[in-house]
């Protein structure tokens, strides 16, 4: 399904002009990444006996992105009074003393969830990034694996570490997990931190890979048929994201810096939303693109 949520000419020019002027503010740069797509070009190297440690032609560059439903490619909401219906019916044990397990029966007994957003993965920042390092390394063929899973969070994402980033033995790692997180049943931001270190430092023993921890899009509280979520608190966990890249020293790619670069000159986030409330416009997922590709100057 293509998104159709496009932000107009004016608004699109000054939030990519935001994304241009950022200075990239990252403790340290993907230098093993950057030799790796600047050697294995694709080219066999056995004729000139050019192989991998274990004998092996050297395999293309790959890179796993860490995420939740904007690196999935999330995008507007289609919240039709059909789909309120169907929702409703869903969510309806609950209200009668049942449980989540008989909401998942309900789910299964329909044939599945309904479709309740835009999903455009041909859109999402990944697949923009790598078009970007195709332009920089047009010798190179790199490979992307999408890990992000709408609605996901920090602690599943650690569980599921293992089985969708580790066992790819990445080159580049990008984690972007900041945006579902929920202050009164997980803790606050210095949680968030601890679990985020923890992460970086398990994938650090266990790959090779460079890191880049990505600050999220701007976001605003979700307001559906009059069900209102509290103020987030994402920018605290924007702070603990900058502060373990430095610690840790992993790479940055700062891109709510410039969601906030667009605020200053009056941009709306809820206008740079696809869904008003934490899915970027297909521009925002571009200024994704515009950030990382900083730390490759």
């Amino acid at each position: 399904m293509r998104t159709n949520y496009k932000l107009s000419e004016e608004t699109a020019k000054k939030f990519l002009k935001c994304a241009d002027d950022f200075v990239c503010n990252s403790p340290a740069r993907p230098e093993h990444f950057m030799k790796i797509m600047k050697e294995h070009t694709g080219v066999a190297g056995g004729m000139y006996g050019l192989l991998d440690e274990n004998g092996l032609e050297k395999r293309n560059p790959v890179i796993v992105a860490l995420g939740d439903s904007v690196t999935a490619g999330h995008f507007e909401g289609l919240f039709t009074p059909e789909l309120m219906k169907e929702l409703e019916e869903i969510y309806a044990p609950l209200s009668n003393g049942g449980t989540m397990a008989d909401v998942g029966k309900t789910i299964f007994e329909m044939g599945g969830l309904p479709v309740m957003e835009v999903t455009d993965a041909r859109e999402s920042y990944i697949e923009k990034f790598r078009d970007k390092l195709i332009d920089k390394y047009e010798s190179t063929s790199v490979s992307v694996i999408n890990s992000g899973i709408a609605g996901d969070f920090l602690p599943s994402m650690i569980a599921r570490a293992d089985r969708d980033v580790v066992s790819h033995q990445p080159d580049l790692i990008l984690i972007n997990g900041s945006l579902n997180w929920f202050d009164d049943r997980m803790g606050d931001e210095n949680v968030y931190k601890d679990l985020l270190t923890q992460l970086v430092r398990d994938l650090k023993a266990k790959t090779k890979a460079d890191i880049i921890l990505i600050t999220p899009n701007g976001d605003l509280p979700f307001n559906m048929q009059g069900w209102v979520t509290p103020e987030p608190t994402t920018w605290k966990r924007c702070e603990k994201i900058r502060e373990v890249a430095m610690e840790e020293n992993v790479c940055l790619a700062d891109a709510r810096a410039v969601w906030d670069m667009a605020k200053e000159i009056g941009l709306d986030w809820k206008e740079l939303l696809a869904n008003q409330a934490n899915h970027p416009s297909v521009e925002g997922h571009e200024v994704y693109a515009r950030v990382l590709m900083k730390l490759f100057e």
